[in-house]
This record gives C-alpha cells, structure tokens and sequence, in this order.
C-alpha cells in the first residue's frame, strides 16, 4: 500500500505538504483508483466505450470520464449499476 514515506520531493514545502496527506486519504486513493482501473479493464475487455457504458447505466459520458479519472468516491449503488451494466464484476467481496 502507498503510504507519504514511497515519495521524496525536492522542494521542502511541498514535501510537508505532501508528508502531512492523512493515511486514510492514500487508502481512499488506492481502492477508488482500483476500481477506476477496473471497470475501463472490463470495458476494454468487452469492447464497450465511454458513451456504450453511459447509454447502458443511463448516465451522461461525462459521468463515466470521472467515474475512470480515479479518485471517484463511489456509492455502492453506482459499482452495483456498473457490474450490471458491463454484466461483470468490479469488486470482490471477502466471505
């Protein structure tokens, strides 16, 4: 997992900045960014674009941009919405 320490900036101030982001904010990042990665993996799999998965979930394109951006905070709604729509899973759920 990524953590504050896995980088060293140059520039002194942007390294406090950069050292002082919360723990919690790099996990948040590593598993919305998985997900991200994820759903354009199961899109290029399948062959289906941008627009295709916007037509299928009933959502605008732009939605699905951020939705790939990575950093997306998502409902657990809208990753239910995506696994329908691209008829694949998106994340694993430990039973």
């Amino acid at each position: 997992m990524k953590s504050n320490n896995d980088i060293k900036i140059f520039s002194p101030i942007v390294q406090e900045a950069y050292d002082s982001i919360p723990a919690l904010d790099w996990a948040t990042d590593t598993i919305t960014d998985g997900i991200a990665r994820r759903i354009d993996a199961v899109m290029k799999e399948k062959g289906i674009s941008k627009k295709e998965l916007a037509t299928l979930t009933h959502r605008r394109p732009s939605d699905v941009t951020r939705w790939l951006g990575g950093g997306h905070n998502f409902t657990c709604r809208t990753i239910a919405l995506i696994e329908q729509a691209l008829d694949a899973p998106i994340i694993e759920i430990v039973r």
